[in-house]
């Protein structure tokens, strides 16, 4: 995240209201506040030499303010005034992994919300033979690992960030649209 932002606000329907920022440095809207703000949240996964699905987790460096030294998501964040979800999306990969996705590359998974003030978008990039080489401009991310599908449970309720570790229904989500296009049997 960087100071300077502005998170674009969205009416309860969902829409972005033209012009509407919330100002980053407010932090995120507190419970007596009517605005909402939206979050753009991109799992990579992968198929490896194996046959293997797994998914791209990223280690919060300890100089973040927010969750030092957890594991969380591929990429991720509040999408900026003015900025689509899918732009939004490109973004934080490219920031946070130095992922080079495109719109293309991003597939719907769900949109929910997190809380009253918090509403995510989620997508899926096939990771599938591109390059591993990602990279950690803004000193956010430290270090990123594949965890294979099968292990990523466990691995989610040890060692990612305490939001996570209780979000069930983003998985729950994540794992039925794994389901629906074939990617993982029920």
């Amino acid at each position: 995240m960087h100071i300077d932002e502005k998170w674009q606000i969205y009416a309860s329907n969902g829409e972005p209201i033209p012009g509407a920022g919330w100002d980053s440095v407010l932090d995120n809207p507190k419970d007596e506040a009517t605005e909402i703000v939206g979050i753009a949240v991109v799992f990579l996964y992968r198929f490896s030499r194996e046959g293997e699905l797994e998914f791209l987790w990223q280690k919060r460096s300890d100089k973040v303010t927010r969750f030092p030294g957890y594991y969380d998501i591929s990429a991720g964040g509040h999408v900026n005034l003015g900025e689509s979800l899918v732009e939004g999306a490109i973004r934080e990969c490219r920031e946070e992994i130095g992922a080079e996705v495109t719109a293309e590359d991003l597939h719907f998974v769900t949109m929910r919300p997190f809380n009253k003030h918090r509403f995510a978008w989620v997508y899926a990039v096939d990771w599938t033979g591109k390059p591993d080489d990602f990279k950690f401009d803004d000193e956010e991310v430290t270090e990123v690992r594949w965890v294979p599908y099968t292990e990523m449970e466990g691995f989610r309720k040890k060692h990612a960030k305490p939001a996570l570790r209780g979000d069930d229904l983003t998985f729950a989500f994540l794992k039925e649209w794994l389901e629906m296009w074939g990617l993982v049997e029920d």
